[in-house]
């Protein structure tokens, strides 16, 4: 039998390769990423302390406070090839990118690979058609500290998710316009599944999510740059049975981004936006559904940093960043106990609702060398919760980075 089972399968493995296209040999890759190691210390507790979104309570209900950790890890390692050259008839063309990195759960000696952004894209002129695996078109800028949790549920919205996109980027005097707009894998990012059915609450409303935004960039002669966009996300959600007496649920957001430098070494940077039902994109740290109610929960936010550039191989960046959820809406401590089940508030802790989280932060980035860089960020959180203590953390993290 085993012998049997050799032959099917060298010859299913020969079929396979028989029906498969040629190779292109067109097509041209290049190689990019880099090997970065990270070592932090924490004074409190968090979220996560190689992936942090926010602070835990220091509530005698909810653990230790100030139960400092040290973490080192070299996760955010990346690797990633650019695909282009491809054999398409004039005006057309093609590119195409698969990234991974190591941020994906695993013994700390045993990382698991993790896809980053996997796509492709055709392309005519000013107009262009992407399909797979990107980032959002919200939020497209991002603070300098965290590049782990990219300051996310604490003001940064936006992830990666699968996408269908259609963008226009035509010249307009000393400047471009950029028009896009795409159709979302809803859920991606949170797995939300409030009824418990094992199927996502996105695919459940039974249409994508949608995201547009619209931008004007400009490079001036002296150094100088300006980008800026408004940009706006919608989505539904569907339960087959009922949380806090709704079945159906929306998700938006309205936000702008901008960064201007009046000059090459001097610039400030920042996002604002306010929306409801935001887990899935990075907002409201972390909390959609109010599940014992059905209530979205509303929240605003932004961050802001200023970046100065005194040297060619200096980088320096001052930043402040907030997610304020609509206090009303989260859950409270009284709430979970009562209506969860749970027989003790111990029990309940983890139904409690978090009202603001806030983060200010310094970095600062020397390149001795072209491909290397040595980093030291400081971030200090304040989370804020209801019906408990607040936590807080002072983070530092000092990371060195060899690209390739």
């Amino acid at each position: 039998m085993p012998a049997m089972m050799k032959r099917l399968g060298a010859l299913a493995f020969l079929s396979i390769a028989a029906a498969a296209p040629a190779p292109v040999d067109a097509v041209e890759w290049t190689p990019y990423g880099f090997v970065r190691f990270d070592a932090i210390y924490d004074d409190s507790r968090m979220s996560n302390h190689q992936f942090p979104m926010y602070a835990l309570s220091e509530d005698e209900l909810a653990g230790p406070a100030n139960d400092s950790r040290t973490t080192l890890h070299p996760r955010l390692t990346r690797f990633g090839a650019k695909l282009g050259a491809f054999d398409l008839p004039a005006p057309w063309s093609a590119r195409a990118l698969i990234e991974i990195d190591f941020q994906n759960g695993g013994r700390e000696s045993r990382e698991v690979i993790r896809m980053r952004q996997g796509y492709f894209e055709v392309r005519r002129g000013d107009l262009a058609i992407l399909a797979g695996q990107t980032w959002d078109l919200i939020s497209p800028l991002y603070p300098a500290a965290n590049n782990d949790g990219m300051m996310w549920n604490a003001g940064n919205l936006g992830d990666r998710r699968p996408q269908a996109r259609v963008s226009w980027t035509p010249s307009v005097g000393q400047g471009a316009i950029a028009l896009a707009v795409a159709a979302t894998q809803t859920g991606a990012v949170d797995s939300k599944d409030l009824d418990g059915n094992g199927t996502l609450d996105g695919s459940d409303a039974a249409e994508p999510g949608v995201q547009g935004r619209a931008g004007y960039a400009r490079a001036f002669d002296s150094g100088a740059s300006l980008k800026a966009g408004a940009w706006g996300h919608f989505a539904r959600e569907e339960t087959a049975s009922p949380v806090g007496e709704e079945r159906e649920f929306e998700s938006w957001v309205g936000g702008f981004d901008v960064s201007l430098f009046p000059h090459a070494k001097f610039g400030v940077e920042g996002e604002g936006w306010s929306g409801e039902n935001l887990s899935d994109i990075r907002g409201g740290i972390g909390q959609g559904i109010n599940r014992f109610t059905g209530r979205a929960v509303a929240s605003k936010g932004g961050w802001a940093q200023v970046v100065l550039k005194p040297h060619a191989k200096v980088a320096v960046f001052a930043g402040y960043a907030i997610d304020d959820p609509d206090d009303e809406d989260v859950p409270t401590l009284e709430e979970a106990t009562s209506k969860s089940g749970a027989n003790s508030a111990i029990q309940a802790l983890g139904d409690t609702g978090r009202t603001k989280n806030e983060a200010a932060f310094g970095v600062v980035r020397v390149r001795p060398w072209a491909p290397l860089q040595i980093a030291l960020e400081y971030i200090h959180w304040k989370t804020a919760y209801a019906g408990l203590d607040e936590g807080t953390d002072n983070r530092i993290d000092a990371h060195t980075t060899l690209y390739f």
